[in-house]
């Protein structure tokens, strides 16, 4: 594969992941009946297949999308943690808090 089909192939998964994301993200913001355990795994999930498409680009995704998938999370379900995750769930660093 020469640099202009690499070229090509990576700019096509990067169309597919923008758009698994900002589907995902509509989703959480406008389903009625989705609750937060059920939301919280739509992410992961797209956290797995974004990494599944962009091997070793952990970081990226925890600095590009993670903040935005949070951001929906905090204005849906600002106080409710679901009973499956406890009391240590906190979004955002955990090495943050004192």
């Amino acid at each position: 594969m020469d640099d202009q089909e690499a070229l090509k192939e990576e700019n096509r998964r990067l169309r597919r992941l923008r758009l698994i994301v900002d589907l995902t993200l509509q989703r959480l913001y406008q389903d009625p009946d989705l609750t937060l355990l059920e939301a919280l795994t739509m992410v992961e999930k797209v956290r797995e297949t974004a990494l599944s498409m962009f091997p070793g680009k952990e970081t990226a995704f925890e600095l590009i999308y993670r903040p935005r998938f949070e951001r929906v999370l905090a204005v849906r379900w600002p106080y409710e943690l679901p009973e499956e995750i406890g009391p240590s769930y906190v979004l955002g660093d955990p090495s943050e808090e004192s």
